[in-house]
């Protein structure tokens, strides 16, 4: 019995640790966590006693409930990824893009999105039309300064 007991509990530890990414907080890690502990810590009381399973059920119990109100205290660190259209577009991106086909417009539309700041020599708006970037996407590129 003490066996399924263990295997039990840590297949339920191991269960909570890999809780769900999109929960913002450790309530289900917290309540496992405590859970588990107070499971084992009831058991041996209980045991002591002479009433192990009854000390198993309070002391998960009392854990889990312990650990769920610690764990929703505790936010999870989340990841901040920058957005794309917080880049500034590179001379060489949008001749990428021209040359993949993308369309003016769309190019336009991602410059604009970025608010970059472009100071373009004779020599850039040569280089820009040789590669076959629209002059319109090349007068937008121009008016951010």
């Amino acid at each position: 019995m003490k066996r399924y007991f263990c295997l039990f509990a840590i297949l339920a530890f191991l269960f909570v640790i890999c809780g769900c990414q999109s929960n913002k907080t450790r309530v289900a890690e917290g309540a496992g966590i405590g859970g588990v502990m107070g499971a084992v810590a009831g058991g041996i009381i209980g045991y002591q006693s002479g009433h192990p399973l009854q000390g198993v059920a309070i002391g998960g119990a009392v854990g889990a409930g312990t650990g769920a109100v610690v764990g929703a205290q505790i936010n999870k660190p989340t990841q901040v990824v920058k957005p794309e259209s917080s880049v500034q577009l590179t001379m060489q991106q949008i001749v990428d893009l021209t040359k993949q086909g993308v369309s003016s417009d769309e190019i336009i539309a991602k410059i604009k999105a970025a608010n970059p700041k472009y100071s373009l020599t004779a020599d850039d708006i040569n280089y820009l039309n040789k590669q076959g970037v629209s002059q319109r996407v090349i007068e937008t590129m121009q008016s951010y300064k």
